[in-house]
Parts: C-alpha cells; sequence; structure tokens
C-alpha cells in the first residue's frame, strides 16, 4: 500500500476538495497520511474512514506538548476522531516565521509519504511544499488557482479531480 499524504490548512476544510480526495484514496486501497488536525485534515480523513470496504489506515501525525507525566501529550483538538493510527512526535507546531532548516512534524509529513497532494493552506502547508521540493518528493496541488498564489512556482496545481487521481497513479506506477 502507497501512502498518500494529504497537506493543507488546519482551519478551512475545503470539503468540496479534501472529501473526493480522501474516498478516493480509501477505495484505491492506499493509507491517508494528514497531520491529524482540524480542516483540510479532518476533511479528508472523515471521507477516508467513512468509505465502506476500505483496507488503508488514516494515519495522523500529531503535534505535541511537554507533559509532566506522559513526557508529550498531543495538542487540544489532536487527533481528530477519523484517525486510525495517530502518530505522536515531540513537535509543536512549527510557527510562522520559524527557519526552514528547524525540525518540526511536517518533515514527518512529507518524507513519510510516498505522493503528497497539497490543498490551499497558510504557512504550515507552504512550509510542507518547500519540504517536498527540498527532498524531491511527487506533490500535486488541488484547489481553485488562486488559493496557491503564495506557493512556490514549481507546485503544479490544478482543479480537476480527474488529473489529480492520475498524478497519484502515474506516480505509483513507476515505483
Amino acid at each position: 500500500m502507497a501512502i498518500i499524504g494529504v497537506m493543507g490548512s488546519g482551519q478551512e476544510e475545503w470539503a468540496d476538495y479534501a472529501e473526493p480526495l480522501g474516498a478516493w484514496i480509501a477505495k484505491a486501497g492506499h493509507d491517508l497520511l494528514t497531520g491529524g488536525g482540524s480542516g483540510v485534515m479532518r476533511s479528508a480523513a472523515r471521507a477516508f474512514h467513512g468509505t465502506p470496504g476500505r483496507r488503508g489506515r488514516s494515519i495522523g501525525i500529531l503535534p505535541s506538548e511537554p507533559d509532566p507525566v506522559r513526557g508529550h501529550a498531543p495538542l487540544p483538538g489532536y487527533p481528530n476522531p477519523y484517525i486510525d493510527l495517530p502518530i505522536l512526535t515531540p513537535f509543536a507546531r512549527k510557527p510562522a516565521g520559524a527557519p526552514p532548516t528547524e525540525l518540526s512534524r511536517n518533515h514527518v509529513n512529507i518524507l513519510t509519504s510516498d505522493v503528497i497532494v497539497v490543498l490551499p493552506g497558510r504557512h504550515g502547508t507552504l512550509d510542507e511544499v518547500r519540504l517536498a521540493l527540498r527532498f524531491g518528493k511527487p506533490m500535486i496541488g488541488f484547489g481553485p488557482e488562486l488559493d496557491f498564489q503564495a506557493m512556490p512556482a514549481e507546485l503544479r496545481t490544478t482543479g480537476d479531480f480527474g488529473t489529480v487521481t492520475a498524478f497519484i497513479a502515474g506516480v505509483l506506477s513507476r515505483r
């Protein structure tokens, strides 16, 4: 099974894009990887989780905060209820303006994914796009073109679902 990473806004669900994508990933028999929180992460995982007959798992890479008893504990709101396999990292959310060399759970998201689909988002999503470019990970943006203006020009974007699924299938056929 391939691991398909879906990255995007932690606030906005972008359900018109994230839900069909999550369901398609489940029907195709792959694992879904997200940051395990709200927004796009919840929307994609909800559709994935609700797909009958799925074989894959919904993986959430979780941010944490220090905890005096457990060492680290997930931040409030993590994981969302549609995550099958929560992976707690020792990383907090990466703050806007942090240097690109600062390690974060975004590294885990990108390095673990076989292929990445990026939905619109802000600084965390931008960091993930930059990491995917840095590490040569196959990636495509999915959503309205205007919502990707702040992203690097190297990110290929489309609003067409068929183009996204063909991209994923093409990448996976070359593995």
